[in-house]
């Protein structure tokens, strides 16, 4: 998928005062992290509306618990919060940092947690592009721009938008300016599970 520089290097911040749950959501997260762009932002909403579940259809489940004892063993421990929420109330992030520094490496624990997320009905697509279209209008009103001048941003994110339709809305990365500045390991679970992490 073709990808305007702009969108995967500038960084984004959120103007004003957020005014509904979605734009309290989006300033959160762009105040919880540094180098946020609009990939970020398209990430966020990913997981909010369609979770960890693209995991079980690209590893089976000896696959997936090697994933996440690679990705665990290789965190360091850390303070800060264990869990980050996302938009609404379906799922939620665990950071494997502070997760390894209360659990150490015990994989079993969290796979079993990510497990229960094949239960639960997959998110609809048409959940996603409402959040998308939130997300475009909220830039169109300038709550959401560009730290840097682009006046090209709506017409890059829409073009964007259109190839992302055209390929199925896959789940997306993020960007290189957000993983310099942040800690991105971490495991999408069902928000109603996290209570078993004690």
């Amino acid at each position: 998928m073709r990808r305007a520089s702009p969108l995967i290097s500038n960084e984004l911040q959120f103007t004003g005062r957020a005014e509904d749950s979605f734009s309290n959501a989006l300033k959160e997260q762009m105040e919880l992290h540094c180098g946020v762009t609009f990939m970020d932002l398209l990430k966020f909403l990913y997981q909010s509306s369609l979770g960890p579940l693209h995991l079980f259809e690209m590893m089976d489940e000896n696959q997936l618990k090697d994933w996440i004892k690679e990705n665990l063993e290789d965190a360091k421990p850390s303070d800060g919060p264990l869990t980050e929420r996302l938009y609404g109330k379906k799922w939620i992030r665990v950071n494997f940092g502070p997760y390894k520094k209360r659990f150490g490496n015990d994989y079993q624990r969290i796979y079993e947690i990510l497990a229960e997320a094949k239960s639960i009905k997959q998110g609809q697509l048409r959940e996603y592009r409402s959040l998308l279209k939130k997300l475009v209008d909220a830039i169109a009103k300038g709550k959401i721009r560009p730290a840097t001048e682009e006046p090209r941003i709506l017409q890059l994110v829409d073009s964007f938008l259109k190839e992302y339709e055209k390929e199925d809305y896959p789940p997306i990365h993020h960007s290189e300016t957000y993983m310099l500045k942040n800690t991105s390991e971490y495991l999408v679970v069902p928000y109603k599970s996290v209570d078993k992490l004690g």
